[in-house]
């Protein structure tokens, strides 16, 4: 029995306006939009910061464990 993987091709997307009443959907107005693009914007700057600060963090563990493998190479040295 061979097993046939059926490919499915992306759904297209198209840019759409839409203005008026469209029934069973709801549109978002203009003012809606803007609101979503700057909540999206905020998030997104957000998001960078977190990166930025996960980043300094990292370099700063980093740091304290070449600190610390240091001073116990320095005691095993009294051994």
């Amino acid at each position: 029995m061979t097993v046939v993987e059926e490919r499915k091709e992306p759904p297209r997307s198209h840019k759409v306006v839409i203005r008026g009443i469209v029934e069973g959907y709801d549109v978002a107005s203009l003012e809606d939009l803007k609101k979503i693009e700057g909540q999206i914007e905020s998030l997104q700057n957000e998001i960078g910061a977190l990166k930025n600060q996960i980043s300094e963090l990292q370099r700063a563990l980093n740091a304290t464990n070449m600190r610390l493998e240091r001073l116990e190479n320095f005691l095993r040295s009294f051994r």
